[in-house]
């Protein structure tokens, strides 16, 4: 088994986490000279909330043209993110579900590391909302780095 990093992703949801997550990708980048390729998934299926608006006429072209800004958003988001680390990383944008699509990503990759903020949630919370975190870390072939807001703060 070799155990060099050359291969890094960083998943993204644009969160505070993720910003920090960003930060600790960028340095263990900069001082491994690995690869770096930054990761958003697009979940549209979180739009298809049953409503009594459904039937309203023109609420499905509303909800799908708020599905394309909101796409069209988090590509230029993801490429503005990719371009503040100020050297050449490439960026990948999928549409599925997050955990999932994340684990295929290091596989398709061939990635030594991944990187994600965990947003921390407990209790109910947790529960209700499941963890995204959690599902990498169970399912992802390579280690995974998780970083929490304010991780790093001294008390």
């Amino acid at each position: 088994m070799d155990p060099l990093i050359r291969k890094i992703i960083l998943a993204t949801d644009f969160s505070e986490a993720s910003g920090e997550a960003a930060g600790y990708a960028r340095w263990i980048t900069e001082v491994l000279g690995a690869e770096l390729k930054i990761l958003h998934v697009f979940e549209p299926s979180g739009w298809m909330v049953p409503s009594p608006y459904y039937y309203t006429p023109g609420f499905e072209e509303w909800v799908q043209a708020s599905i394309e800004q909101t796409r069209q958003k988090g590509k230029e988001a993801l490429e503005a993110l990719a371009e503040s680390f100020g050297v050449h990383t490439e960026t990948i944008f999928v549409e599925g579900d997050t955990g999932k699509e994340i684990v295929l990503a290091a596989l398709r990759h061939n990635t030594d590391l991944l990187i994600l903020g965990t947003h921390g949630y407990t209790g109910w919370n947790h529960l209700s909302l499941g963890s995204i975190a959690e599902y990498v870390i169970r399912h992802a072939p390579c280690p995974v780095l998780t970083v929490k807001p304010g991780g790093n703060q001294q008390t």
